[in-house]
């Protein structure tokens, strides 16, 4: 894939080996540039997933542990269930680095660790921009590890945890 502008240039050269190490982790497997799409294509997603409002959120929040739980994962089948289109994986180094898209919500692995992404932001968008699902991650006032689930869009926003 060629490099075409000065802040995909950026991204191979300082961020890139950190964001496909992340996105492994979510995907399950060896993620490579070559799986990614242009830095413009996620622009141009960024774009129209302005669309999702923080007031039409529906959220939860849970331990962090418990996204290993099985209510969690019947919570995830749910939302697979409610749209099962592929999903754009969004990290804060999408927009530099370019989008995954994977084949649907549930191909992600939710066993991952705290410190995989250190801002604590994890997106997911489906492909025909219906729905979204963010996972903010952060350690509460009390010490303990939290995530907080947002879920918006046509099918997911009415998917209660």
């Amino acid at each position: 894939m060629p490099i075409s502008s000065s802040s995909e240039k950026s991204c191979h050269t300082l961020k890139m080996k950190k964001y496909l190490e992340e996105l492994s982790v979510f995907a399950g497997h060896p993620v490579k540039s070559a799986d990614l799409g242009s830095a413009e294509q996620a622009a141009s997603i960024r774009e129209a997933a302005r669309k999702f409002s923080v007031s039409d959120a529906a959220s939860s929040e849970i331990a962090f542990v418990d996204r290993s739980s099985e209510r969690f994962k019947q919570y995830i089948k749910r939302l697979h269930d409610a749209n099962p289109s592929q999903v754009y994986v969004w990290t804060p180094r999408t927009i530099d680095c370019g989008v995954l898209l994977v084949p649907s919500l549930s191909a992600i692995d939710f066993d991952f660790d705290f410190a995989v992404n250190e801002e604590g932001i994890l997106v997911f968008l489906t492909d025909d921009l219906e729905d979204r699902l963010l996972l903010d991650f952060f350690i509460a006032p009390t010490d303990e590890k939290r995530m907080k689930i947002e879920t918006q869009g046509a099918n997911w926003g009415e998917v209660i945890y």
